[in-house]
Order: C-alpha cells, then structure tokens, then sequence
C-alpha cells in the first residue's frame, strides 16, 4: 500500500499515536480535575460543619493544579487551542506568504527547543526527589510525594515539544497527519 492510500506513512502514523496519547492524557487531566472538585467541596465542608478539614488539601491542589496544566498543554497544542498572537504575522500573511511561513515556523522551533530544554531541565530534580523520596506536607500529619509531579513536568514538556517538532514539519510540508501540509508560503 503507498503512502497516500495509507494516510501518509510513518509520519502520519507517529502523529496519529501522539495525538491518541494527548488525548488520553487530557482525559485523565480532566478527571483529576473532577476529584479535585469533590475533594475541595468535601473540605471546605469539614472546615464549616464540623471544624474539621481534610489533611493535606492545600498541597494536593497546588501540586494537582501543575500535574494538570502538564497531562493537558500538549493535548491544547495539538489541536491548536493554544492562545496565541499572530498579529504580527498576518501583517505578512497576504503580502509576503514566505515571511509568514518563516515566523510560523520559527515560533514552532523556539517552542520545541523550550520545552525540550524544560524536560530535560527537570530531569535532575525529578531523580533528586526519587532518589530522597521528598515529599510535602508534616510528617505524622500528611505527607505528599512529589516525584510524580516533576515527573509530569518533564514527559509533559517533552510531549509538548514534541507536539512542536510536529507543527514545525508540518509548516515546512511535510504531510504530518496524512493530509497536505498547510503551510503559507
């Protein structure tokens, strides 16, 4: 079977197994979201009626909410819900297409290498909290280990880096999802 009939090769499948793993990932980010829902709710409940408030809730959420933004930022590139300005881009968009093409694909670049730097920047810190089983929180009281967070942060940036590898072929023409690439110049 060509690459045509089969939705554009080994690219287009990578890409297709990617997309299914952010999907994924946002899903389980969303239910995260939920049961920290129920939990906030159960706690301020505790604290009001019977002055008595779940242990640790403070740190669960402000761990959670990392973990969260992590599982769902490559999904939100991916299908292009990223906030962003292209202002200055289609200044050049009818007029000069290739500059266009050019600052599409440079932002696309800058993204990657960032987060790919992130990863591999969170690399130690996630196998010194591995390593030390850190953890947040009193002992004897509630104790949160953090090594799974930092974990997030690093595959989470390196999905999202990967997320923009794949925009950036895609702008230089490579059929990244088995379509034709849609790049402006």
């Amino acid at each position: 079977m060509s690459d045509e009939r089969s939705g554009g090769g080994g690219l287009a499948a990578a890409f297709r197994l990617f997309v299914r793993i952010a999907a994924i990932a946002n899903v389980v980010a969303t239910a995260w979201i939920v049961g920290l829902m129920f939990l906030i709710v159960l706690d301020v409940a505790g604290r009001n009626l019977f002055l008595a408030p779940i242990a640790g809730v403070p740190e669960m959420v402000a761990y959670s909410i990392v973990g969260i933004v992590f599982l769902q930022v490559t999904h939100t590139h991916v299908t292009n819900q990223m906030i962003r300005s292209e202002g200055f881009v289609e200044l050049f968009a009818n007029r000069r297409p290739r500059i266009s093409n050019f600052l599409l694909m440079f932002g696309e670049a800058v993204g990657a290498v960032l987060f790919i730097l992130l990863a591999a920047a969170a690399w130690p810190r996630f196998m010194s909290a591995y390593a030390r089983g850190e953890y947040v929180g009193a002992a004897g009281y509630f104790q949160l280990t953090v090594w799974p967070f930092f974990l997030l942060i690093m595959v989470g940036s390196a999905f999202l880096g990967v997320s923009y590898v794949f925009a950036f072929l895609r702008l230089c023409g490579l059929p990244v999802d088995g379509r034709k690439a849609e790049g402006r110049g």
